[in-house]
């Protein structure tokens, strides 16, 4: 199931914050990778060649199947004469080699290998246009709204566009949802059949807080890149589309990651299920009920100023049984130095039945009294 996060809509002090400059990509976008919430922009929803970068899309299917123990990382995957017709970047392999799943992903997402791409496609689903089906409905359940697949490479082709939002969308759930895989997308170097492969995401040499995550380059896309940045438990996305050379995207990439991690900071205030505040509570199987949040509820602000936010728990009086879990409790209202942030709604977190008769008539005399 898709984590759902909440935050806060920046005040005007934080939109106040210039936005990066000499950034002249055709179109990008920054986000926070916790909180989701977005940072800067330019033309984000506008519907691009995406190269290579259609790989992450490919790569989020594959790893899904792996989590659900669909493939392995050991099987064994028999090359298909198909795949080795590919045009586009490749690592040369021939028909009827065997390789694992394991190698394969990494020539996909170090080399951009359409043959190794293929292969993995192929082994997946029988055929090309099967999995492409996968990764559109995929793209569909991650709100990728201006993403249409029409091959699993990324290799020029009309229909096949997203759009610098959607590929940040991606590149968080590709974080959020295989931690332990990340390593696929910071690989530096891959050797296959005595060559060796670099890795075309510059960041990776040039700045040690880069995890990832790809590279790509057609003619029609031009130069893109989706990076990844962890600095302290901070992390951001940038996505860079339709740049005029590789030291662009680059250079580009670089200079929004510097921007969000220099003026944003994002913090988890509560944790899933953490009562935010314990009500009392009247005719019920029990005397009070938690109320929260049911997903990690974060909040991004200005850096430096999140000790300054104040938090206020507003619920209407009396509150009475009987409740049901994700029944709306009360609200939670936070200000930044007196200015709102938002009000956001508070949850049950359990349910409460209602109390024997005994309990019932002792608490309707209560609340008669207005105690």
């Amino acid at each position: 199931m898709r984590i759902i996060w909440f935050f806060v809509a920046m005040m005007a002090s934080v939109s106040a914050w210039a936005e990066p400059i000499g950034i002249t990509s055709r179109a990008w976008v920054l986000i926070d990778q916790a909180s989701g919430r977005e940072l800067a922009a330019h033309q984000a929803d506008l519907p691009l060649a995406p190269a290579s970068l259609t790989q992450l899309m490919t790569a989020y299917v594959l790893l899904d199947d792996i989590k659900k123990n669909k493939l392995s990382l050991g099987e064994m995957v028999t090359v298909p004469e198909a795949a080795t017709q590919a045009d586009g970047a490749r690592v040369f392999l021939k028909a009827g080699d065997q390789v694992s799943v394991d190698t394969l992903l990494q020539a996909m997402l170090l080399q951009s290998a359409s043959d190794a791409t293929l292969a993995l496609a192929m082994a997946s689903d029988g055929n090309e246009a099967a999995f492409v089906g996968r990764m559109n409905s995929m793209a569909k359940r991650l709100g990728m709204h201006k993403t249409h697949f029409m091959n699993a490479t990324g290799l020029t082709e009309p229909g096949h566009e997203s759009s610098a939002r959607d590929m940040a969308l991606l590149g968080r759930a590709l974080v959020r949802d295989f931690p332990s895989r990340q390593t696929f997308f910071n690989q530096k170097e891959l050797a296959i059949k005595g060559i060796t492969y670099y890795n075309g995401n510059r960041l990776l040499w040039r700045d040690s807080t880069v995890t990832g995550l790809k590279v790509g380059r057609t003619v029609q896309a031009g130069y893109c890149m989706a990076a990844a940045g962890q600095r302290g438990n901070q992390r951001r996305i940038a996505v860079v589309l339709g740049a005029r050379s590789d030291a662009q995207r680059t250079q580009e990439a670089l200079k929004l990651l510097n921007y969000g991690f220099e003026n944003f900071e994002s913090m988890r205030l509560y944790r899933a299920q953490q009562p935010v505040k314990v009500a009392a509570l009247y005719r019920g199987a029990r005397a009070s009920v938690s109320m929260g949040f049911e997903q990690d509820f974060y909040l991004l602000t200005p850096r430096g100023s999140s000790s300054r936010v104040k938090a206020e728990v507003i619920s209407e009086q009396p509150i009475v049984a009987p409740i049901n879990r994700g029944q709306r409790m009360g609200t939670l209202s936070l200000t930044l130095d007196g200015k709102s942030l938002g009000n956001f709604p508070l949850l049950a977190l359990h349910d409460v039945g209602v109390a024997g008769i005994l309990g019932r008539g002792w608490d309707s005399i209560r609340l008669f009294f207005g105690q």
